[in-house]
C-alpha cells in the first residue's frame, strides 16, 4: 500500500509500504478522508516540539478488519478514529487536564492517516477512542471532527460565556473552524487576517472583519465591540505579530487564547506589567479531549457546524507534495488527502 512517510533530512515521502498486521484489540481501517494540520507541516519541517513524527490524524475511515477481543466494531463501520487519547487514571487526568496525561501523545495511528490503511493500537480501541458516524454526514466531513473538537476545548479553557464578542486572529483552515463554531453558539464574533481570500470567507459567512494589512487592528476590534475590545481573543496562528495584536485588542479583564502553534524558538516582546494592570488572561489550549470529540461529531452530525465550507481542496496520496505546498501557500482552507 501506499503511505506518506516522514524520512530524516527528506521531509514527507511517499512510499509503498506492507499493509500493518493487527493484533488482538487493535482495529485496521481503510483511510477515507485525511486532513492536512499545521502539525502536521511543523513535523515535516522539523519544528514540531511534542510528540513523534507521525503524520496524518485528521482522519475518516471504514473499518477493514477488527482483532480478537473487540466486539463493538466490525467490518464496514464508519468511523473517526482519535489519534491519541488519555489514561484516564493518572493526577493529569483526575485534574482536567486529559490531553497532558503521559499516555496521551504514547501510542498513534501505524503508519499514520496520510496511508491507504492504517492500524489502531489496542490502548486507543480500549479506551473507546473510534467513534461510528451516522450515514447523514460524509466521511469528509466527518474527517473535521478532531480539529472542531481542538477549537471546542480551546473555548471551554477560555471559559467562553453567552453574549461574549470573539476575535479570531488568523483565518486558515482552524480560524475558519472557529467561526463556524462561534456561530452555531451565536457569540458575535470578529475575525482579523491579512489575506483578502480569507476575510472573504468569513464575510461569505456573516462574520465581521478586520483587515491587518491595513489600519490599527486593536482600534478597529475595539469599534466592533462596543468601545472595549474583545472579551476573548482566539489566536488561531502561530505568527508572533498576532499574538501581540491579540493581547492589544483584548478588552480589560479579558482572556487570549494562545491556539496556534508557533514555530519552535518564538519569542513575544510583550510587557507583563500591561497584563498585570489590565487583568488580561493568557490562556494556553492543546489537543482534544474523548469528550470534545464526541461533542465535535454530534455538532457534525446535527449540522450545527457546516463542515463543507471549509473543505476547499482534495488530493489524492500520489499528489501528497502538491497538496503540502498549496497548504503552506493558504490558498485555500482544509486541504484533504483521499487515498
Amino acid at each position: 500500500m501506499k503511505a506518506a512517510l516522514i524520512e530524516n533530512g527528506r521531509g514527507a515521502v511517499l512510499r509503498e509500504v506492507e499493509r500493518p498486521k493487527i493484533g488482538k484489540g487493535e482495529v485496521l481501517i481503510r483511510t477515507v478522508a485525511c486532513g492536512l494540520c499545521g502539525t502536521d507541516v511543523e513535523r515535516i519541517r522539523g519544528g514540531y516540539v511534542a510528540g513523534r513524527s507521525v503524520i496524518g490524524h485528521e482522519v475518516a475511515g471504514i473499518v477493514e478488519e477488527v482483532g480478537e477481543e473487540v466486539r463493538w466494531l466490525r467490518r464496514g463501520d464508519r468511523v473517526v478514529p482519535h489519534h491519541h487519547t488519555n489514561c484516564g487514571e493518572c493526577y493529569y487526568c483526575v485534574n482536567g487536564s486529559p490531553t497532558m496525561c503521559p499516555d496521551y501523545r504514547r501510542y498513534h495511528f501505524d503508519p499514520g492517516g496520510f496511508a491507504e490503511y492504517f492500524r489502531v493500537p489496542e490502548f486507543i480501541v480500549k479506551r473507546g477512542a473510534i467513534y461510528k458516524v451516522s450515514d447523514s454526514l460524509s466521511l469528509e466531513e466527518a474527517s473535521l471532527t478532531e480539529p472542531l473538537a481542538c477549537c471546542l476545548r480551546a473555548l471551554r479553557r477560555s471559559g467562553l460565556r453567552e453574549g461574549w464578542t470573539v476575535a479570531v486572529f488568523g483565518i486558515g483552515p482552524m480560524g475558519a473552524l472557529f467561526l463556524e463554531l462561534l456561530k452555531s453558539l451565536d457569540n458575535e464574533t470578529v475575525a482579523v487576517d491579512v489575506k483578502p481570500p480569507r476575510l472573504k470567507f468569513a464575510e461569505s459567512i456573516g462574520v465581521r472583519t478586520v483587515d491587518a494589512s491595513r489600519g490599527n487592528v486593536p482600534e478597529d476590534v475595539r469599534s466592533l465591540s462596543g468601545g472595549r475590545g474583545a472579551d476573548l481573543s482566539i489566536v488561531a496562528t502561530g505568527n508572533s505579530v498576532a499574538i501581540l495584536s491579540a493581547i492589544k485588542s483584548t478588552r480589560n479583564g479579558g482572556t487570549v487564547c494562545l491556539f496556534g502553534l508557533p514555530p519552535k524558538g518564538t519569542k513575544v516582546d510583550q510587557d507583563f506589567s500591561e497584563l498585570l494592570v489590565r487583568e488580561v488572561s493568557l490562556v494556553s489550549s492543546n489537543a482534544a479531549s474523548e469528550d470534545d470529540m464526541v461533542e465535535a461529531l454530534r455538532l457534525l452530525e446535527e449540522r450545527r457546524v457546516d463542515a463543507s465550507k471549509v473543505i476547499t481542496h482534495r488530493f489524492p496520496l500520489e499528489r501528497f507534495e502538491e497538496a503540502l505546498e498549496i497548504f503552506e501557500s493558504g490558498e485555500g482552507m482544509k486541504v484533504l488527502i483521499t487515498p
